[in-house]
Formats: C-alpha cells, sequence, structure tokens
C-alpha cells in the first residue's frame, strides 16, 4: 500500500511539473506588435492580405489589405515569444531588455515601403535625418526581421543596406540576395534556392528522370529559381521539355491552361512547380479540373501550403514530392499562443468602428478579439515549421548583441541607455555569430546563408487530409530512403520518365543533322536561281545591244550570243558561289548553333539558321538585282510585229521575281520564329516557280491555242539578226 501510495505521489510530481507553466509567461504582455525596450526589434510581416484591385490605383494611399492573413500573423506572435522568452533568461542579455515594432507588409511592394521608413526614423523620434555622415547615425531598431518573400527584398533591400541595419529574411530565398554587394546588410534563417535547386536536380537524378517540365510564378521567386533549375538541369544532362510562368498580378486560367497544354504535349510525367503558394494554387486548381495525374516536385513556398494542400480532389494530381526548410519544434510556442489569447480575452475593449486607426499604430485592430478559439491558427503544419526561422533570426540578433555588448552571465560591458551601440557594429558581430538551438548548430555563412538545408517530405492522402511525411533530408548531398515512399500511382510504383535513352547526355540527338543540312541548302537555294536569271540576263542584254544599237549589233552578234553570254553566265554564277562559300564559312558551327538554342521540346518545328544576316541577305539580294536589270533591259523594248515578243516574257517574270521578294522583308521582320521560316520556304518556291510560269507559260499558250503559229517565220526574232520591224503607221 505505501509502495502505491509512493508512485501516485511521484506521478502527481511529475504531471504538475509537466504542465506547470514557465514563470516568464505570467509577465506576458496583451500588446501584440509593440513593446518597449533599451534595444528595439523590427519586424516586417504579412499580418494582412491585398483587398482592393491595384490596377485601380491612383493614389499612393490606394491600398486596402483588409483580410488578415492567419499565417503572417502566427509568425508576428513567433517574434514575441521570442523576444520574451529572451528577456527571461537572465544569462542572456542581463540588465538588458529588447522590445519590438512589428508591421504589416501585405506581402506587396507599396504598402512595405511606409513600415521601413518609420523603422529608419531616428531614435525616439518620427524623423528621417538627411546628413552627410550615417556612421553615427542611430535609427529606430538595431535590427529588421523580415521580410517574408523574395518580391519585397529588391525594393527595401538596398536601402536598409545603404544604413547598414542588419536584415534578417526568415523566407526571402532568392539566390540574388547573396550578392553582398547588391545588399551589404542582407541575412536569412532559411537556405538560398540555389541549394534548393541543386537537391531538386539531385532529386531527379536519384529516380532517373530526364525529361522533365518547370513550372514558375512570374515573380521575383518563379523567375529566378526556374532560370537556375533549366541552367543547373542542362549542366547533368536533364532535359528541360518545357518552361512555364503563371501570372501572379492577372488572371492566370487561360495562361495555367496553356501551359497544362504544352506539358500534355511534351508527354511530360514530372513536374517541377517553383511557385509562390497562390499562384501554385490557382496552377492545381486546373489541374485538378483536368484529372492530370503525375509526379509534382514542390518548392519551398508550397510545400506545405494549406491553400494547396486543402484543395477539394488534391488527392487525385499523383504523387507530391516537396522540400520544406529543416526545421525543430519549439514546445512552448502553442502554450504560449494559448497564455496571451487567454490574457487578451479578459482584457478586451471593443474597438469604435468608426474609429481611423493608423496601419502603422495598429496592423490589426481585429486581432484585439483574438480568443482561446484562435489556438488553432498556430497549430497548423506550416506555421510549426515556419516559427523556427522566425525564432532563428530573433535569437541570433541576440547572442550577436551579447558579443557585441560584452556580455557575461551577470552583466554587460556596454550599456545601450549610456553608451552608443549602431547597426553597422552590429550587423558585423551577427556575421560571426554561432547559436545552438533546439539541437542545430546555427551560423551564417560569408554570402549570409544558414549552415542547413531541407527535409525532404511526400504529401500521403488520407481521405480527406494531407499528412506530410519525411523521407529524407538535404545539406549539400540527398539523402533518401525511397521504402519509405507512396508511390500514388496506378500501379503503386514510380516509373522512368526518359528522353530517348537513360544514357544519353544530349538533350538535342534529333536536331543536329537537320540543322546542319539546312546551313547547306540555303546556298544551293540562291544558287540554283542564279543560274536561271543569268541566262535570262544573257537573252535581255541581247535584247538591249539589238533595240538600242542596231547598227552596230549586226556585227557584234555572234559574239554577244557566243562568247559574251558565257562569260556573263560565268560570271554571275561565280560571284554567287563566292556569296554562297563566304555564307556557309561565317554562318555558326553546328556545336555553338546548338548550345545557344533555347528549345521548348513541345514544338514541332525549329526555326534554321540565317546567321549571320548579312551574308545572307547579299546571296538573295544578288538574284534580286540580276532579275530587276533584266527587266530594266526588256520594259522598254518595242513588240515585233507578227512575231513573238520575248521581251514581254522576260520583263513579267524578272517583275513577278523581283517584287515577290520586295514584299518578302517587311512580312518577314513582323514574324514569328516559325513563320519566318515557313514564310521563306513559301517565297523561295514561289518566286521561282513565278519566274518560270511567267517565261513559259504564254509560249505554252500560244502553242495550244493558235498551233498555226508554230512557224520559224513567227518565231524568227531580232535575236536571230532580223531588227524588229518598227510599228505600222495608221
Amino acid at each position: 500500500m505505501a509502495k502505491e501510495w509512493t508512485l501516485l505521489v511521484l506521478c502527481g510530481i511529475l504531471g504538475s511539473g509537466l504542465s506547470a507553466k514557465p514563470s516568464w509567461f505570467k509577465n506576458i504582455s496583451a500588446d501584440l506588435f509593440k513593446s518597449p525596450g533599451d534595444i528595439l526589434v523590427g519586424g516586417l510581416f504579412p499580418i494582412n492580405e491585398l483587398t482592393s484591385d491595384l490596377s485601380k490605383r491612383v493614389k499612393p494611399d490606394d491600398l486596402e489589405c483588409n483580410r488578415i492573413s492567419t499565417y503572417g500573423l502566427s509568425l508576428t506572435l513567433a517574434m514575441k515569444f521570442s523576444l520574451d522568452e529572451i528577456n527571461s533568461k537572465e544569462n542572456l542579455l542581463p540588465g538588458i531588455t529588447l522590445g519590438f515594432e512589428s508591421y504589416d507588409t501585405c506581402m506587396q511592394p507599396a504598402v512595405v515601403m511606409r513600415p521601413v521608413l518609420q523603422l529608419l526614423t531616428k531614435e525616439s523620434t518620427e524623423e528621417l535625418d538627411v546628413t552627410c555622415n550615417y556612421t553615427d547615425y542611430k535609427p529606430r531598431v538595431i535590427a529588421i526581421i523580415g521580410p517574408s518573400n523574395s518580391e519585397l527584398v529588391p525594393v527595401i533591400g538596398k536601402l536598409i543596406g545603404f544604413f547598414l541595419i542588419p536584415l534578417i529574411s526568415y523566407g526571402a530565398t532568392s539566390d540574388m540576395f547573396s550578392d553582398k554587394e547588391t545588399f551589404p546588410s542582407f541575412m536569412r534563417t532559411v537556405p538560398s534556392d540555389r541549394w534548393q535547386v541543386v537537391a531538386i536536380v539531385q532529386l531527379l537524378k536519384q529516380f532517373g528522370w530526364n525529361w522533365v517540365s518547370v513550372v514558375g510564378s512570374d515573380d521575383e521567386y518563379g523567375q529566378k529559381g526556374q532560370q537556375q533549375f533549366s541552367s543547373m538541369a542542362n549542366e547533368e544532362s536533364i532535359c528541360v521539355a518545357y518552361q512555364g510562368l503563371i501570372p501572379v498580378y492577372s488572371d492566370p486560367v487561360q495562361a495555367v491552361n496553356e501551359i497544362l497544354n504544352r506539358i500534355v504535349d511534351a508527354k511530360v510525367g514530372v513536374v517541377v512547380v517553383f511557385s509562390l503558394s497562390n499562384p501554385a494554387r490557382n496552377f492545381f486548381i486546373e489541374v485538378i479540373k483536368r484529372n492530370m495525374t503525375g509526379v509534382w516536385v514542390a518548392s519551398t513556398a508550397w510545400a506545405l501550403n494549406e491553400l494547396v494542400s486543402t484543395l477539394p480532389g488534391i488527392n487525385s494530381i499523383g504523387t507530391v514530392l516537396a522540400f520544406a526548410d529543416i526545421t525543430r519544434p519549439l514546445d512552448l510556442f502553442t502554450p504560449y499562443i494559448r497564455e496571451l489569447f487567454t490574457k487578451m480575452e479578459g482584457t478586451q475593449i471593443p474597438q469604435q468602428p468608426d474609429t481611423e486607426i493608423s496601419p502603422l499604430d495598429n496592423p490589426c485592430t481585429r486581432c484585439s478579439y483574438l480568443s482561446q478559439a484562435n489556438v488553432s491558427m498556430v497549430e497548423i503544419k506550416l506555421v510549426q515549421r515556419s516559427v523556427f526561422s522566425v525564432y532563428t533570426a530573433v535569437y541570433c540578433v541576440a547572442h550577436a548583441l551579447h558579443d557585441l555588448l560584452g556580455c557575461n552571465a551577470t552583466h554587460c560591458a556596454l550599456n545601450p541607455k549610456t553608451d552608443n551601440v549602431y547597426p553597422w557594429q552590429l550587423l558585423r558581430s551577427l556575421q560571426k555569430v554561432s547559436v545552438d538551438l533546439e539541437g542545430v548548430n546555427f551560423k551564417f555563412d560569408k554570402e549570409g546563408n544558414p549552415s542547413f538545408g531541407y527535409d525532404v517530405m511526400q504529401w500521403n492522402f488520407n481521405d480527406t487530409t494531407v499528412l506530410f511525411d519525411v523521407i529524407g533530408y538535404f545539406y549539400q548531398n540527398l539523402t533518401i530512403n525511397e521504402n519509405n515512399i507512396t508511390w500514388h500511382t496506378k500501379n503503386g510504383k514510380y516509373f522512368f520518365i526518359l528522353w530517348k535513352s537513360r544514357t544519353t547526355t544530349n538533350c538535342l540527338p534529333s536536331i543536329s543533322s537537320f540543322v546542319w543540312n539546312n546551313v547547306k541548302i540555303y546556298p544551293l537555294n540562291a544558287f540554283f536561281p542564279t543560274v536561271a536569271l543569268s541566262v535570262i540576263l544573257t537573252i535581255s542584254l541581247q535584247i538591249v545591244c539589238i533595240t538600242e544599237f542596231p547598227e552596230k549589233s549586226s556585227d557584234q552578234l555572234e559574239n554577244i550570243r557566243g562568247r559574251g553570254s558565257l562569260f556573263v553566265i560565268l560570271g554571275c554564277c561565280g560571284v554567287q558561289a563566292g556569296l554562297c562559300g563566304w555564307y556557309a564559312q561565317e554562318a555558326p558551327s553546328l556545336t555553338k548553333y546548338v548550345a545557344s538554342l533555347e528549345v521548348t521540346y513541345v514544338k514541332t518545328f525549329l526555326r534554321c539558321p540565317v546567321e549571320p544576316m548579312l551574308n545572307f541577305g547579299l546571296m538573295l539580294g544578288f538574284n534580286v538585282m540580276l532579275a530587276l536589270v533584266s527587266f530594266m533591259a526588256t520594259f522598254m523594248a518595242l513588240k515585233p510585229p507578227g512575231q513573238y515578243n520575248l521581251a514581254r516574257d522576260i520583263t513579267i517574270s524578272s517583275l513577278s521575281y523581283c517584287v515577290m521578294w520586295v514584299m518578302f522583308i517587311p512580312i518577314y521582320t513582323s514574324l514569328n520564329d516559325k513563320d519566318k521560316s515557313i514564310a521563306q520556304v513559301g517565297i523561295s518556291l514561289l518566286s521561282n516557280i513565278g519566274l518560270v510560269a511567267a517565261y513559259f507559260f504564254p509560249k505554252c499558250q500560244l502553242l495550244v491555242k493558235h498551233p498555226e503559229l508554230n512557224t520559224d517565220d513567227h518565231f524568227r526574232t531580232f535575236l536571230e539578226g532580223v531588227p524588229p520591224t518598227p510599228p505600222e503607221e495608221s
């Protein structure tokens, strides 16, 4: 009996110990977005979502963000939680309190500038000083946590970088921000997209997928990610069959349907989707409507987002393999939020509906009504994984301040109340900081990127819910347990999506000979008309000599018809042969042309090279010149009475040839690549057919309709030495 009581007492003690709240919970402030302190930290979070039409914006303030983003609000609360926890640790910054000011970005460049300017104002004022020296300038905050996405960093990163205020993002992953010359103060607690691209390429190689498509959102994140993936995939002999961009600021339905048509045409079964969550949602709505299935590789921006994973019918799309930032659970975060909302519930002050409050003073007026019923918003998977990035960013600032202020467990050598501490000094400390958080060692490299990578996850569908199961991880190299993967295909097995064969190292195996043959065909297409036109030219010159110089031509007629014609023909063919040889010599080599070729494999038509354009134009222009000279030599020639008019045939045929190629120039410049090649082939055929038809058709018509004229006398023309008979006077 004594043993049983002992066990009950121990269980009670352990239970009470496990359920006890940390003592610092009782000091939680109900103010969600601002808290005073000896040193302030700024925060930029997507607390609200855009509810107005940007295309109708006329004034700077014509923006409305009136829909709360529970995800963005949860990240804001994660910063508050982190700072409250840091302030409770007496040995981290003894005697110093960290305060904060959090602002809404609405995920819009036009909105984020206002809070940034507020954060840059001089300490304890509302003024932004203009001075010649900002070394001793003390802005309102020592560091800024945020923003949440890559789209906003180019807008504010350079401005904040000018002041060298640390800008530590928990979600901006574009690799362009690794450039320290452009973004000198930017750092992040999530890996760069460059590593994400490496991870995706290694995943494709592990399963032997080398025939894929990549779709991105039409913004900074999607465009850069798509470009990097295509480049690296090409280096690893992975063929990108199609690339498409999902519109972000316009109706995406038509564009998405075009993308899906191209994917189907390319017969692609693996699609990499490098997109933000909203465009990804729009994309998969259309995928579900079409009942398309395949393997979808998800980038971190939408991999765990409920906007996509909760779509009706999402379990029909096939297998989703996703990359998510490595994270650790924060055991106290949910209890903290529960305690915070309980305190807010007891101190709610009704807001006057007609009271106008500046977003800089309170970015979320309706948040005062938060209660215990809203705790579930921080319990979703995406929030639980994302808050660690915010938590890490805040702790890095605290540990860097610990080093900068010369702190030990009991006091700090510098006191921010009396000593000047500048953001640029903190930036140098952050570059050297090393923090152990929840069993993970964190530090920044020289580009401001973190020292860890990704979890590889799979979406497993359980009726109407999606489970995110970890199947591997990536840090510089990929490790996956393939036995843990459930392939959502008809036979439950994964499949190979290959280009021709698994051993190929070239994405362009079928076009090489095609391209090279056309480099040869173009000169031939130009040379053969030269032969015909040079013959016509010799006849035209004979007509000029006999009609313009009848007295002298009789003596020289034999030379003009014999050796003279031969020299003209050989000379014209020789010049054209030289031009054709020059074109072939200067044309790009097959290797260079193929290397520079941008191929979307859904196209069945590849344009032939017409480079260099000058040489190509000279080849065609020479033939037009021959036709033009023939026309000028014959269009004024008199018709021999009672005899066949050969000059008329030459005039019409040479004129038709000239007109077609002159018309070709403006038409050609206005067409796309595919239509340019079709137009070029078409005009070549029409001009040659027109030349021959205009020259021979009148003769054939005459012989069919008037066979009695098929006599030596009728066809005996001045070319045989009989000068034309002048027209009879009436």
